[in-house]
């Protein structure tokens, strides 16, 4: 059978009718189905034989098409062969009333009688809707496996038994319902079904009607999807007129005031209460009963929203909510969407039961000042909606204030645009070079992403990855930019002259449903690349790092641990804690732009990335400075040693093919700058300072273990200081030696609890080595050669404390004066 359709599959035989004689001839093609050769071919009956169903005629009309336009016609037909089914197009090329030529090309095979048998069955019994088939007196002949986990009973229990013995309607109504489907095909509804326990549960039901000549052959299908409430059950409800008390937190315009006055008390500063007017539209009807009882259901759900949350009904048609966000217009808008994403999440719903809204919004402090502006305003809104609403999930909404109407307006015709983008594939990278301070040549490049929007105003690229982060795009972006930045990065780096030069990508870490094996993702594609895993950088914000998702610092470690270096981008811009900053694997710093600006005229920023320069490097880490434009910058940031420049100063971003000039243009920047003759003085250390670690975290001599023990949470080390004097210090081993192993144990007593009121002048050790802040180099480094454990403590002329030296700062300078050697 194999090697029979290997002659045919794939393969396209001419072949010719000649209509006078009434032959069909395909030589290779005859050959094959007839086993035999056959020159004489075939009658064209015998080949209209092999055709199913009412081809034939179909086959017929083509040719009378191609003879009557003269035109080359394609057609697709389906062949059955030794009880295989083949599609194959027949290409009708020429013809008259005598003689037609053409090809037949067999594409590929199709399921035989068996097989669909089969398939059907497979998709009827792992059909997740309950399907139940009856034959001759609606006695049920087959039904799938969710007859048992919906209704409780096995299929023996059920075959055979009238569709009637387990249905709730009444036998009258049933029937009706048949006599509708014999009639017209098909009827839809809702059927109560009885579960094996007696408990009554409802189905959005279809009921198809397949007639056959022989009526013990006809056949009913019902088709049923289990629902949470019926419409008879949710009227009978209503009309107990408890539904105006049930879940909704008012009923009338008076205690709506009063909850906003209450909430009002609760909010702080920088929080706004935000109130909204809705209306509904179900199955065409507006306001219904059916959509406001809808709506009370899923209140509770309201209270998985961090925020205060609110809904209720100013009268018998309107629904109107408030709920309070802070005076960010970006949080105002993310936060009716997650409401109305809770409240009504249409997926969940079927055809008849999903409710679109419009909704009409006024914010408290931006567009009106008292509680009667605030319903006005979002009624205004609401009523003018049809002039201009914006898209939210399936509804739409309208803000009284137009500013902010003008903002999401904005961001959706970005939305619609960047999606477009994305399925047309324009995106691409540029590449912004990373300059040694120590050799000033291209050591890497960080790959930026670029987008051709089909829009006619402006947009910032950050602007659309905040969109597509927003709107779970992001992981897509990321994946196209690390398989393009890979593919180009030989090719760049031949432009750029360097064979090991390193590639920065940046990869969001925002968690949603697309993005959650980000990282590992990006491990997987740079493994299959032919990239030394070394050469790549991966760039982490400070908020995706500094985070308690445990999934998240896993896939940090693992990417760390396939020798991908971790870099920290955006340092500084309000998230670290250098404490918790030992504890993860980043080789790189990325000092923010916002950091680097002012720089020239701001000593504490100057100060601060010292302080950072000095922290990472002891670290044995590097620090990169982004957005350095000017010289007087550059030599700034040269004094406070830091390892890498990125900025326009050197190159702004390009793409590959515009880095041709780009060595040249660096070299012209370098001679006009004089930068040579630092490329050997940058390498060395000038004074003991430069090496000097800020304490950051200290203790007083008389404080308590237990109140300083959450420190080394940190740090590792604790300086003790008196009157701004170092005395000793403190490590956790000390904290070990001094308290009783027994502490914060199902052992321990109140005796090992005294442990913990162990003053710190008790347990530090004392400081032994101190220097002056200009003790030469050649000074210190003999006596960490002396004394490697030690900890050298710096003061100033006065005896202030100005900081620590380990033999860990101090091995720069020892390797630096080997290499000298």
């Amino acid at each position: 059978m194999t090697e029979f359709r290997e002659h045919l599959l794939n393969h396209c035989f001419e072949w010719v009718w000649d209509i006078e004689k009434k032959r069909f001839f395909c030589g290779p093609f005859l050959s094959v189905i007839l086993d035999k050769q056959s020159d004489d071919g075939i009658r064209f009956k015998q080949l209209v034989e092999l055709l199913d169903g009412k081809q034939a005629e179909y086959l017929k009309i083509n040719i009378e098409k191609a003879i009557d336009t003269k035109q080359v016609v394609h057609c697709h037909l389906v062949f059955t062969i030794a009880k295989c089914k083949f599609l194959a197009e027949v290409i009708i090329e020429s013809g008259n009333f005598k003689k037609v030529t053409g090809k037949i090309c067999f594409k590929r095979t199709l399921p035989n009688k068996q097989e669909e048998t089969q398939l059907i069955k497979q998709l009827f019994f792992n059909s997740k809707k309950l399907l139940i088939v009856c034959g001759i007196q609606n006695r049920i002949l087959m039904t799938n496996a969710i007859m048992t986990s919906c209704l409780g009973y096995e299929e023996y229990e059920v075959l055979g038994q009238t569709f009637s013995s387990f249905s709730s309607d009444e036998e009258s109504n049933l029937q009706e319902h048949l006599f509708d489907c014999e009639s017209s095909g098909s009827w839809s509804g809702e059927i109560l079904m009885r579960h094996k326990t007696g408990k009554l549960i409802p189905f959005s039901a279809q009921i198809i009607y397949y007639p056959n000549s022989h009526e013990d052959k006809s056949f009913f299908i019902y088709q049923l999807k289990q629902l949470d409430f019926t419409y008879s059950e949710m009227t009978q409800f209503t009309n107990t007129k408890n539904y105006w008390n049930w879940h909704w937190d008012w009923n009338n315009k008076t205690d709506f005031f009063k909850s906003i006055d209450a909430i009002k008390t609760q909010i702080a500063s920088d929080e706004s209460i935000v109130v909204f007017v809705i209306n509904t539209f179900c199955n065409t009807k507006v306001n219904s009963v059916f959509s406001r009882w809808l709506i009370s259901q899923s209140i509770p759900k309201l209270k998985a929203i961090k925020n205060i949350v609110k809904l209720g009904v100013l009268n018998d048609d309107q629904i109107c909510g408030l709920y309070v966000s802070t005076k960010i217009i970006n949080n105002i808008h993310k936060d009716i969407t997650s409401i109305f994403t809770t409240l009504l999440n249409n997926n969940e719903q079927s055809d008849h039961t999903q409710i679109n809204c419009h909704i009409g919004v006024s914010v408290d402090s931006s567009d009106a000042h008292t509680n009667q502006e605030l319903l006005s305003h979002a009624a205004q809104a609401l009523a003018s909606i049809s002039a201009g609403g914006l898209q939210l999930l399936t509804h739409k909404i309208k803000y009284f204030d137009n500013r902010i109407n003008k903002i999401y307006d904005r961001k959706s015709k970005l939305k619609t645009a960047l999606i477009n983008c994305l399925k047309l594939n324009k995106i691409h990278a540029v590449y912004q070079p990373i300059i040694s301070t120590r050799t000033f040549k291209i050591e890497k490049v960080e790959a930026l992403t670029r987008f051709d929007l089909a829009v006619s105003f402006k947009y910032t690229t950050q602007e659309l990855i905040d969109i597509a982060e927003e709107n779970d795009l992001i992981h897509e972006i990321d994946q196209r930019m690390i398989s393009i930045s890979i593919k180009e990065l030989p090719s760049l780096s031949v432009i750029l002259q360097n064979d090991n030069l390193g590639l920065s990508i940046n990869r969001s870490m925002v968690f949603s449903p697309k993005n959650r094996a980000t990282l590992n993702d990006t491990l997987t594609f740079i493994k299959q690349s032919n990239i030394e895993p070394s050469r790549i950088t991966i760039e982490l914000t400070e908020s995706a790092i500094f985070t308690d998702n445990p999934k998240i610092l896993d896939a940090i470690n693992h990417v760390h641990e396939n020798n991908i270096v971790l870099a920290i981008d955006d340092f500084g811009s309000g998230y670290t804690s250098f404490g918790s900053l030992t504890k993860l694997p980043a080789g790189l710093i990325k000092i923010d732009k916002e950091i680097t600006t002012g720089i020239v005229h701001d000593k504490q920023r100057q100060l601060m990335i010292k302080m950072f320069a000095q922290f990472i490097h002891a670290m044995q880490g590097k620090i990169i400075v982004e957005g350095v434009e000017t010289e007087e910058e550059l030599k700034i940031l040269l004094e406070l040693q830091v390892d890498y420049i990125q900025g326009y100063l050197f190159s702004k971003p390009l793409s590959l093919t515009d880095h041709q000039d780009t060595l040249a243009n660096i070299a012209a920047t370098i001679e006009q700058l004089q930068l040579k003759a630092l490329t050997t003085k940058n390498t060395q250390i000038s004074s003991i300072m430069d090496l000097v670690m800020p304490t950051l975290l200290h203790i007083q001599p008389d404080d308590r273990i237990e109140d300083f023990m959450s420190m080394f949470e940190q740090t590792d080390r604790l300086a003790v200081l008196k009157d701004k004097q170092c005395i000793g210090f403190i490590t956790q081993n000390e904290i070990n030696a001094a308290i009783s192993p027994y502490v914060n144990t199902n052992a321990e007593t109140k005796h090992d609890r005294l442990t913990l009121t162990k003053r710190a002048h008790q347990i530090m050790i004392p400081v032994e080595h101190t220097c002056h802040s200009d003790l030469s180099i050649d000074a210190l480094v003999k006596h960490f050669l002396m004394f490697p454990s030690s900890i050298m403590v710096v003061t100033g002329k006065t005896g202030i404390y100005l900081g620590s030296i380990s033999i860990e700062q101090a091995k720069v300078v020892m390797a630096n004066m080997l290499k000298q050697l």
